[in-house]
């Protein structure tokens, strides 16, 4: 657990699917005028290759990884988070959180992800 003296708003991301390799796309969209730390990250392989769940910020060729990667067996779901046996880097982002998974998938074989972060109304508290 923290001990971050602010407190935030809890909120979740809308479910994304990832259907192409090393492409980035976004999972949490930060609301103006704010920071959010990562505090919980649900992954889903739906295909039928292993995969590595990556988190950072912006898209394609911008992208930045700066959390370590997380390995998701092909059928299966984990969760990482601070509440979990398996706690995440509490790094506070300034951008829009992006995902990006190293399988490639066509649907309904994506690999889904969906994210839970704690809000602040900015780098001051």
């Amino acid at each position: 657990m923290s001990e971050n003296y602010r407190e935030g708003i809890r909120k979740w991301s809308a479910m994304v699917s990832i259907v192409a390799p090393a492409t980035p796309i976004n999972l949490y969209l930060l609301t103006a005028g704010r920071t959010a730390i990562l505090r919980k990250l649900h992954m889903f392989n739906r295909n039928a290759a292993n995969t590595i769940v990556q988190v950072g910020t912006g898209l394609g060729g911008a992208f930045a990884q700066n959390m370590p990667g997380w390995f998701v067996s092909t059928g299966q779901d984990r969760e990482v988070g601070m509440d979990s046996l398996e706690p995440i880097v509490d790094l506070e982002y300034t951008a829009t959180i992006t995902v990006q998974a190293t399988v490639a998938a066509a649907a309904p074989n994506d690999v889904q992800v969906i994210a839970e972060v704690e809000e602040f109304q900015g780098p001051t508290g």
